[in-house]
């Protein structure tokens, strides 16, 4: 098993960093590096099933999963990734995202586990790679946020609504 944190301040408030990143959309490769294709699925109100195609390591994996809003600012994400046409590791990955000084601050913290033995140790080496590519995805996504926060547009979405308060 393989775990790692990303944490990362963006400069708008919660609720909008929130809405924007789960406005799940197929344009979003358009964004994301690395990614060549996404499918988007709305399930319900508060969860999406993605399908994600992203280079990694020179080959294509396909992530295949759904997302679930938990709260107005958190949300969760469960997922198979296939290789080669098979699955090769699981995942999943809780985001939180609270105020900060100038605005938010994103919290996402990865688990990926193999499903043989040469996964776990692939992973395992992987980490700093892993890491650092969804690093350098969300510092794209961060200032793409604070960009459109800045420039008053609106998050758009959510493809994935806040749960309802409780009354």
């Amino acid at each position: 098993m393989v775990r790692f944190e990303v944490v990362l301040d963006i400069r708008a408030p919660p609720e909008y960093v929130a809405d924007w990143w789960l406005d799940y959309a197929t344009e979003d490769k358009d964004i994301a590096p690395g990614m060549a294709r996404r499918d988007v699925e709305r399930v319900d109100a508060k969860t999406v099933r993605l399908t994600t195609h992203s280079e990694f390591g020179g080959n294509i994996r396909t992530t295949s999963g759904t997302v679930t809003r938990t709260g107005p600012t958190a949300w969760h994400m469960t997922a198979h990734v296939s290789s080669g046409g098979r699955v090769v590791s699981s995942t999943q990955t809780a985001y939180t995202v609270e105020p900060a000084p100038g605005g938010s601050r994103l919290r996402a913290e990865f688990e990926f586990i193999g499903r043989s033995i040469p996964w776990r140790i692939a992973l395992l080496f992987a980490r700093p790679s892993l890491r650092r590519d969804r690093l350098k995805a969300f510092r794209v996504y961060a200032e793409a946020i604070a960009e459109g926060f800045a420039a008053g547009r609106p998050a758009v979405g959510p493809t994935v609504a806040p749960p309802p308060t409780a009354a």
